[in-house]
């Protein structure tokens, strides 16, 4: 299946750390490869913006964001009609809090509504905004549309980070990696330690596919990657910007040498 020359597909979640920022950095630093894999899935916002690849492989242990994947990709049109009628209600926010749903299909829809109409993309505290409009219900719909068809012979895993390296590690292979930030403060996953940035490191010194990592820009990352290529690039923050005010966000986009 071919893309659609006019079907431009985005992430169809909010996700702290997602990377729509960086993609004029990352998108040119994608090597050749048969088999393209994310073992930290997040929004996906690299696999939406890239071409498609002969085989593709996103993974989280974020269960909710795992179903909500499958669910869009293998249930589309079920989950459409799950959402059809739910209005912007604080109401139906926290009734879908207190009750995630029962089914697969129930539970894809109520935490993707959660998400969208959530603080800051948040499931667990409505949003509200006197400046910014409600999230639109119908876009919300066609975004679902669109990732559906873009996920099409897409595998989702739902494994730690180091099995899905171990079972999809060849050498074409190319593995994009955004794990969990030393710094993060947000309720998707906690923050790595050093400890487990080294950890990583290591299995990638072992790995046969290519590699590229983003991570916090510190001085402790510097040194355990102090032999690879780095390149500091600075954001905007995303999800948590406040009205008028733009704090940078410093990152590091890791390669080997």
């Amino acid at each position: 299946m071919r893309d659609h020359p006019f079907l431009k597909v985005r992430p169809a979640i909010r996700w702290a750390g997602g990377k729509s920022r960086l993609l004029k950095w990352i998108l040119p630093l994608i090597p050749k490869h048969v088999c393209y894999c994310e073992p930290f899935a997040g929004g996906l916002a690299v696999l939406l913006a890239k071409p498609r690849s002969q085989v593709e492989v996103v993974n989280d242990i974020n269960g909710d964001l795992v179903t909500f994947y499958r669910c869009v990709r293998f249930h589309p049109d079920v989950l459409l009609t799950e959402l059809e009628f739910v209005l912007n209600s604080r109401e139906e926010f926290y009734d879908f809090r207190d009750q995630p749903g029962l089914t697969d299909i129930q539970k894809a829809a109520r935490w993707f509504f959660r998400n969208k109409t959530g603080f800051a993309g948040s499931v667990d505290s409505f949003g509200v905004s006197p400046s910014v409009g409600s999230s639109s219900r119908s876009a919300r719909m066609e975004t679902i549309r669109a990732l559906s068809f873009r996920l099409d012979r897409v595998c989702i895993e739902h494994v730690s980070w180091e099995k899905c390296l171990a079972l999809y590690d060849r050498p074409s292979t190319f593995f994009f990696l955004d794990p969990p930030y030393t710094d993060c403060r947000q309720d998707n996953y906690g923050s790595w330690t050093n400890t487990d940035v080294q950890s990583l490191r290591e299995r990638l010194d072992k790995l046969r596919g290519k590699w590229l990592l983003t991570l916090n820009d510190t001085a402790a990352i510097r040194a355990i990657f102090a032999d690879c290529k780095l390149a500091a690039v600075s954001r905007a923050r995303g999800i948590n910007n406040k009205a008028g005010k733009r704090p940078l966000y410093h990152e590091l986009i890791i390669r080997p040498k």
